[in-house]
């Protein structure tokens, strides 16, 4: 099985990796705004739940750079300290969908392992790449006809 901590880090610098490749679209403050979150965010990283949260803000920050407007709590800097849960904010900027946007985006993309067949048994006897990609292929042929 994978670590926890891989896969939400994971998570987290690829959607860093999105957040960049759109801020172009943005106006210059907002830019300067979404910096100041991500390095907020990148400190969360000391226990599993604090990484979870900092995945679920993640998510959220990426959602509004998509569509290009930056809302609540993005659309000022962030606080100082500890991260409140995203549920306390949402629930007071009254954002419609949000929870079953997450929720729904949890279920299409769990930790890779949940994924497998064999929950990651497979790939977790594999070197794993620190970075790039990888790929494992597998050839079947027909045994009744044993055609090439």
């Amino acid at each position: 099985m994978c670590d926890p901590a891989e896969d939400l880090n994971y998570d987290f610098n690829y959607n860093m990796f999105l957040i960049r490749t759109q801020m172009s679209k943005l106006e210059p403050q907002d830019r300067t705004r979404i910096i100041s979150w991500m390095r907020k965010l990148a400190a969360f990283h000391n226990t599993i739940n604090e990484m979870r949260l900092r995945n679920d803000y993640m998510y959220y920050l990426v959602v509004n750079v998509q569509k290009g407007e930056l809302k609540a709590p993005f659309n000022d800097n962030p606080p100082n300290g500890n991260l409140p849960p995203l549920e306390d904010i949402m629930a007071e900027t009254d954002v419609e969908g949000w929870k079953e946007a997450l929720k729904k985006f949890r279920e299409e993309y769990p930790p890779t392992p949940s994924r497998l067949t064999d929950e990651g048994g497979f790939l977790a006897a594999r070197p794993k790449a620190r970075c790039g990609a990888f790929c494992y292929m597998s050839v079947l042929c027909n045994t009744k006809e044993n055609k090439y």
